[in-house]
């Protein structure tokens, strides 16, 4: 039927493009570039699944969570334990990351002033990655952001960073 949708290659590796493999092509075209290419499809029940621990998991962190899309939550920090004693958020976040690896599930966590800037980081984590306002000002732009490393900075709450959020990220 022309109306339907043909499967098509919608994320990949840096060494798939290296070979010449690029989004929108489909498996057959993707697989003549490279004939070594593992294609993995979707499974929605399988992505629900992981939705569900991700949620539930971060839920016995915190009663202050968002669905925010599939696979990804986020955590307001205001108001937790941590903020009342100056305690580091990073050894809590870090272990919402070991209790999700045990449903081997790779998860991300960025910290931030704005869900917005936490998914970012989120997204660029190695596993997390904390933005956090610079104190020094840029002249022209008062929306400088920095990495930070909460051994560097004390506490995470002092710094600005009052969203957290988790995700498993494909590739």
């Amino acid at each position: 039927d022309s109306k339907l949708l043909k499967p098509a290659i919608i994320e990949l590796t840096s060494a798939a493009q290296s070979l010449g493999v690029c989004e929108g092509l489909t498996a057959s075209q993707a697989m003549a570039r490279c004939a070594e290419l593992i294609i993995k499809t979707r499974s929605p029940a399988q992505e629900e699944s992981a939705t569900e621990v991700l949620l539930q998991t971060a839920y016995a962190f915190s009663p202050n969570i968002e669905a925010t899309a599939p696979g990804i939550c986020t955590i307001e920090l205001k108001g937790m334990a941590f903020a009342s004693n100056r305690g580091d958020v990073e050894p809590w976040a870090q272990k919402i990351i070991e209790v999700l690896a045990q449903f081997n599930i790779a998860a991300k966590i960025g910290l931030a002033t704005t869900p917005e800037l936490a998914l970012l980081a989120a997204r660029a984590a190695e596993p997390i990655l904390t933005l956090s306002p610079s104190p020094e000002k840029h002249p022209t732009t008062n929306n400088q952001h920095r990495t930070t490393n909460s051994s560097q900075s004390g506490s995470l709450l002092d710094v600005g960073c009052s969203m957290l959020v988790v995700g498993y990220f494909p590739i």
